[in-house]
């Protein structure tokens, strides 16, 4: 099975509090001049996406000075609910789970915020975050990065409860990968793979992604492999079945 984790882009959707809303536009319709084109308007740090320790740390290096193999390896998924609104993840949520977090490991957090993606006031500024202190922990567990369901590693609005885990897990070079849905088919423990490369943005310290996970031998055979994919909203569809629907 081959598990999309991406959290769909499309005009105003759920992002970090103060940031410039997302467009997306179309400059080109196909009924007019034989080709539909897009003009996207998006904070580099918006959908799912993974930051660069130059996010936070300007000496480290950026999205287009990583080589690839960041961005790839071995991953494993934690089911942390539930967690209250707000509430730093501290060592002890995830010490349950230490058999799991073993070295060179991806962990890919489920705090269960990602089910309920949406322009409310709770999903946007009272997420489940990763504190400082569990930071220290996954990076003394020496894991390769982290993922997680919610708009940032860090809190809000608190300065700590943001910046924190960041400096932590970017000062030593962690990918970080931010407002991914993980399935609950994920959770049973069950070592697996991820992929989430970057668009190769200049200078950046961040950059969206389509991170997918696959079981072993899923990408070996010439048939596709199965595929849990992420789907997009009717309601933000609609531009399609309006452009399919002229005459």
């Amino acid at each position: 099975m081959v598990y999309d984790l991406a959290q769909p882009q499309f005009n105003g959707c759920p992002q970090f509090p103060e940031q410039t809303p997302n467009t997306i536009v179309y400059s080109q319709l196909a009924a007019v001049t034989a080709a539909t084109v897009e003009r996207c308007e998006f904070m580099s740090h918006s959908g799912s996406h993974v930051d660069a320790p130059f996010h936070y740390l300007p000496r480290l290096r950026c999205i287009h000075e990583l080589p690839l193999g960041y961005f790839y390896g071995p991953c494993v998924a934690l089911d942390l609910r539930p967690l209250e609104p707000s509430h730093p993840i501290v060592p002890n949520d995830l010490r349950k789970h230490e058999r799991l977090i073993t070295p060179g490991v991806f962990v890919l957090l489920k705090t269960g915020w990602g089910d309920k993606r949406a322009n409310t006031k709770e999903f946007l500024t009272a997420w489940p975050y990763m504190s400082g202190d569990g930071a220290q922990y996954l990076l003394d567990r020496g894991v390769k990065g982290m993922g997680i369901d919610v708009l940032s590693t860090g809190g809000y609005p608190d300065y700590h409860a943001e910046a924190d885990a960041h400096l932590v897990l970017l000062g030593a070079e962690k990918l970080l990968l931010e407002d991914i849905r993980i399935p609950d088919e994920l959770l049973d423990g069950k070592r697996r793979h991820l992929a989430a490369f970057p668009i190769l943005i200049a200078n950046a310290g961040g950059s969206w992604v389509r991170p997918v996970v696959w079981d072993t031998g899923d990408l070996d055979g010439d048939v596709p492999a199965p595929e849990m994919t992420a789907t997009v909203p009717d309601e933000v569809a609609y531009p399609v079945r309006l452009q399919r629907e002229q005459k």
